[in-house]
């Protein structure tokens, strides 16, 4: 006859099955910071703070102008389906601007670029000419952070244009 083989299970158990109450250890009081501690101030000071509360505000016109560039968005320029952008759909210009500004970077790209090579293949000097003159004609481009709008014009085309040649 076969020797039969029980199997031992052995369970651990958190709490005790008997028990409906637990008791927790007592906690520790936590000290605060340094920092956030009572602090007594001289009366020069405060008369100081009254002083500069009562300093008269600038008015709106004579206050610096801080210009706030537009920053590239996130992800490569068009590659939508791995988190990428459509450039024209994040500029939101009217299509016959767009289509003026990409001509003419195409323009200059194939006046200084080499256009069989990628993006990452071309002369920096080269790139900051077509940056430059870009700029030149069209000065909405320096609302943007790093000239990033040429140089996605300039990626899509060389891209393109470099994987055309190479097959």
């Amino acid at each position: 006859m076969p020797k039969s083989t029980s199997y031992h299970w052995s369970f651990h158990r958190h709490f005790s099955p008997l028990v409906c109450q637990t008791a927790f250890p007592p906690e520790r009081t936590i000290t605060p910071p340094p920092l956030t501690q009572h602090k007594l101030f001289a009366r020069e000071d405060l008369a100081v703070q009254s002083q500069l509360v009562e300093a008269p505000i600038p008015q709106q016109g004579s206050t610096p102008h801080i210009k706030v560039l537009i920053p590239k968005p996130r992800g490569e320029v068009s590659r939508i389906n791995r988190g990428g952008y459509n450039l024209q759909e994040k500029l939101g210009w009217p299509a016959t601007d767009y289509e003026e500004i990409r001509g003419f970077v195409i323009q200059l790209a194939r006046e200084y670029l080499n256009t069989t090579r990628p993006w990452g293949r071309q002369f920096p000097d080269q790139l900051q000419i077509v940056f430059r003159k870009v700029k030149e004609r069209f000065p909405l481009l320096c609302d943007y952070e790093g000239d990033w709008v040429v140089s996605d014009f300039l990626r899509v085309y060389l891209k393109n244009s470099s994987a055309g040649r190479a097959s």
